[in-house]
């Protein structure tokens, strides 16, 4: 739909420098695939044909591209009619001239109001980049523009192509996720979304459910028809979990509702260098190892956090005022001290938190301090997965210390100086999250065929109750269904005086709204039970969450019990039973 020069001159009058215009009705298309991989081809490729986005106002051929100068905004498009219960996926490619790189950033502003960002690039002049983000509507204009900006205002140019800009509804979006979680298609064409990040070999591939149907014979191998089959999942594949404390030590009712609930845990700050050698040479690991016996005698997977951070204000007091060389010692007797002691222990490690916000070790010991932890860490325990563990990556798209893109960055440099880094942790500390933007981030993070975890999960006390259990049930679905994840652990450790942002219960182990969510969302992803006759094939068939499960089959007073499993897989399970 064509807009008159009225609407035009309004929107100049938040725009600083406009060189191109782009007027669009929003009008949605036919559903498409919001969660899909964009195939490179050669080197860009259309998407969606723009959706909502058209260029010019002549219809100009969506896959075509307009460099401009730019100013504080520009190039850009206007976008009319959108609503708050549509969810806008967002991408395009981009290229720089007059900088080798930089950091650019998709901004939408609604009139005359503060601009946020939808979606962020490291954008360079040798080839195009991958923009993905998106955006769901939380102000009263239905009209908005979406703009390029170079974060450090140097002047360039910025190329860009093959814009779109999806909508979908809410039920749209909850389908796909439903859709995800029962089978994720296999698709082995070659991807990659970054500049110069090559797809990995085999890229993430997994499911939460499978097919898988039970077979009854009797001693002779004739179907039995009319068996009545039950089937009851008894343990869960996907790991999904919560920080613990020492508060837990000794609590009896904790310990019964956290292993009710979870399979996978984390301790909160007992394995931190401040709680586990307070002054030198003084070695505290009563209370880890009280921990871990816990979790151990319940068979819950459970996380190393963390061998090192990066934050001074997080660093030993004893530690701060060593020589380069005491510190270099210090650091070494630290990875000696806690992997000998727990070699094999602990799944995964945090090997140094948050680094790419802060740098106290490697200020005193050289850019090589965080590979060298690496490469000490994984001699010491070479069967843990040793993960990056950082904030506002998957939480938003303002913090220019960690775009997605500038940890995908520093992995690669990581990797390429020969550090055996196998795991991408994303703490997930939201206020309000950003569904859209967030299914980018980790379709990003995807191409490089790593397991994702969603490490400390947590939403801000700053909301309402109601509001905080609301916005956990969105991350929670979303990072469930995204086939890329391997696992959720909540930042959730229980205190007398409360949590860090996020209880899941009082004191007295009853519900917070949250708790509700955390509840109902595992019963949901769980086979609680499936059951009836076997066909006139002597079959029952069913969909499983991927676990460990006993089937019971009874027949003219015979009953008989077998275990199986459900691992990941394209193909049904089959369990032949005799009775």
């Amino acid at each position: 739909m064509r807009r008159s020069c009225f609407a035009l001159r309004a929107a100049a009058a938040f725009l600083a420098v406009l060189w191109m215009l782009h007027c669009v009705a929003a009008v949605p298309p036919e559903p498409a695939t919001a969660m899909a991989f964009f195939s490179a081809g050669t080197g860009r490729s259309r998407r969606y044909n723009g959706g909502i986005l058209k260029f010019g106002d002549n219809g100009d051929d969506p896959d075509s591209w307009r460099t401009t100068e730019t100013g504080v905004f520009s190039p850009a498009f206007v976008v009319y009619n959108l609503n708050k219960t549509t969810m806008y996926t967002f991408s395009c490619w981009v290229k720089l001239e007059g900088a080798y790189s930089a950091l650019i950033t998709a901004r939408l502003a609604p009139d005359n109001s503060g601009a946020r960002c939808i979606a962020t690039v490291l954008a360079r002049s040798d080839c195009w980049a991958f923009v993905k983000g998106g955006f769901e509507l939380d102000w009263p204009s239905q009209t908005g523009v979406i703009f390029f900006q170079n974060a450090d205002k140097t002047p360039m140019k910025i190329t860009v192509a093959s814009g779109s800009l999806q909508p979908f509804t809410t039920d749209q979006w909850a389908m796909h996720q439903q859709d995800t979680i029962r089978k994720f298609p296999n698709n082995n064409k070659k991807k990659t979304l970054m500049c110069s990040v090559p797809p990995p070999p085999h890229p993430p591939k997994q499911r939460r459910k499978r097919m898988a149907t039970v077979h009854v014979a009797d001693p002779q191998g004739a179907r039995v028809v009319g068996a009545s089959v039950t089937v009851q999942q008894t343990s869960k594949d996907f790991p999904l979990g919560s920080a613990i404390a020492s508060t837990i030590l000794g609590n009896e009712a904790y310990q019964k509702w956290f292993v009710d609930r979870f399979n996978a845990a984390v301790f909160e700050d007992e394995l931190k260098w401040y709680s586990t050698e307070p002054m030198s040479g003084l070695l505290r690991f009563d209370v880890p190892d009280q921990m871990l016996a816990f979790v151990r005698s319940h068979r819950v997977m459970v996380r190393g956090h963390n061998i090192f951070w990066e934050n001074q204000e997080a660093t030993p007091r004893w530690v701060k005022n060593l020589t380069a060389d005491d510190l270099r010692s210090a650091v070494n007797a630290r990875i000696q001290n806690l992997m000998t002691r727990y070699r094999g222990e602990f799944a995964h490690w945090d090997v140094n938190n948050e680094m790419l916000h802060y740098n106290f070790y490697e200020q005193r010991l050289g850019p090589n301090a965080s590979m060298e932890f690496f490469n000490v860490a994984q001699e010491a325990d070479p069967l843990a997965t040793l993960f990056m563990n950082e904030f506002n990556v998957i939480e938003t798209c303002d913090d220019p210390f960690s775009t997605v893109d500038t940890y995908v960055e520093k992995l690669k440099e990581l990797r390429e100086g020969g550090a055996v880094l196998e795991g991408i942790g994303l703490q997930g500390h939201f206020s309000k999250p950003n569904i859209p933007l967030m299914r980018g981030i980790l379709d990003k993070l995807a191409t490089l065929g790593m397991p994702i975890w969603f490490t400390e999960v947590d939403i801000s006390n700053k909301v309402d109750a109601q509001t905080q259990a609301a916005y956990l049930e969105q991350v929670m679905r979303e990072a469930y269904a995204h086939p890329a994840v391997s696992g959720i652990v909540l930042w959730s450790a229980l205190h007398q005086n409360g949590c860090y942002q996020m209880c899941l219960t009082d004191w007295n182990l009853k519900n917070l709204p949250v708790g509700d969510v955390v509840d109902r969302l595992l019963n949901e992803w769980r086979t609680l039970q499936a059951a009836g006759p076997t066909d006139a094939h002597g079959a029952y068939s069913f969909s499983g969450f991927l676990g460990e499960y006993v089937v019971t089959v009874s027949y003219n007073n015979r009953t008989t019990q077998a275990m199986f499993s459900l691992s990941p897989g394209d193909e049904t399970r089959h369990i032949n039973i005799q009775i």
